[in-house]
């Protein structure tokens, strides 16, 4: 019993053990590769007999591995570390400014405000829209936690000459991975000018620009109309009942009959760990929060939506249809 206390208690040591090595590099150092660690220190620039006692950790905890001549190498779940995968989230995650907002946790809890605000002054995205390479951070560490999005065209079906209107959806990594599956698709980008601004490189890579509809606007003005399947994707968490309402709302009147909302979503309930605590993380860092699916369920209801299908995704996400 207090061994399993001690290793919840050290959590927070091992996430900044993890932190450093992503900062340092340590993971597109080590893939495909077995060094020793003075190797790793000359190509990463860290003090040799330091970076061996960081590495003992990570194969302690299963991220790396060392064989008898104590060669570091990366294990399937270190590997994820990498510029290429999750690499991007880790290093968001041990920003600064989240260690501090989460110091204010007992502040939300106590009166049910936001921690960050009450840290920092001002919400999140007021604080990242005034520092250009905080926001850098915190919109490539949500793209390598999007890794799911691939897995969307397989749960739901986009098949056809459908208009497919991705609301929220920054640089369009979730609508280019439904357009890419479904070459007769075409479809709408919408989110905030300085967000949509930063979006054509991103499509053009991808190979879709040419079948997309760039739009800028506020989700709680209005949203655009025409579209066949509407995305949400990690957008309601963010908000509370109220604000969710009048978004859900927006999207209904957008909605012609027949046309689908697809909410991608942390679901409280089954598997519940990863939504608890990115529940307790958005109480924290918005005043948002995770729901059930009955709270999902409820909150379409109000909008005059009708809620359908439940779908499972990777990393603990899944996807609620509703209708008009």
């Amino acid at each position: 019993m207090e061994q399993e206390l001690m290793r919840i208690l050290t959590g927070g040591w091992v996430a900044q053990a993890t932190f450093a090595a992503v900062r340092l590099g340590v993971a597109d150092t080590l893939h495909g590769r077995r060094l020793a660690p003075e190797q790793i220190a000359e190509e990463v620039g860290a003090d040799p007999g330091a970076l061996r006692r960081l590495l003992r950790l990570l194969a302690g905890v299963g991220l790396a591995y060392a064989d008898d001549k104590e060669r570091y190498g990366l294990t399937p779940m270190g590997a994820q570390l990498r510029r290429e995968a999750l690499g991007p989230l880790a290093a968001l995650y041990g920003e600064d400014y989240f260690a501090a907002a989460w110091g204010g946790l007992a502040h939300a809890v106590r009166t049910g405000e936001p921690a960050f605000e009450h840290v920092h002054g001002k919400p999140v995205f007021a604080h990242l829209a005034g520092d250009h390479d905080k926001a850098a951070v915190f919109n490539a560490g949500m793209a390598a936690g999007a890794s799911f999005f691939r897995h969307v065209p397989a749960a739901y079906d986009f098949s056809g000459p459908r208009r497919v209107v991705d609301l929220a959806g920054g640089t369009g990594a979730l609508l280019a991975a439904v357009l890419r599956e479904n070459p007769e698709a075409r479809g709408v980008l919408f989110d905030v000018p300085d967000v949509i601004a930063a979006a054509p490189a991103h499509l053009e890579r991808m190979g879709v620009l040419d079948r997309c509809e760039l739009a800028g606007g506020d989700l709680f003005d209005s949203v655009p109309e025409g579209g066949d399947v509407y995305l949400l994707s990690r957008v309601l968490h963010d908000w509370d009942d109220e604000r969710c309402a009048v978004l859900l709302t927006n999207c209904a009147k957008a909605m012609a009959p027949g046309a689908e909302l697809l909410v991608i979503e942390r679901v409280v309930g089954r598997d519940s760990y990863l939504p608890l605590a990115f529940d307790l993380h958005m109480m924290v860092m918005t005043g948002g929060r995770e729901r059930t699916e009955a709270e999902y369920r409820a909150l379409m209801e109000e909008a005059e939506l009708t809620p359908g299908r439940l779908l499972d995704l990777p990393l603990g996400m899944r996807l609620l249809t509703a209708t008009r």
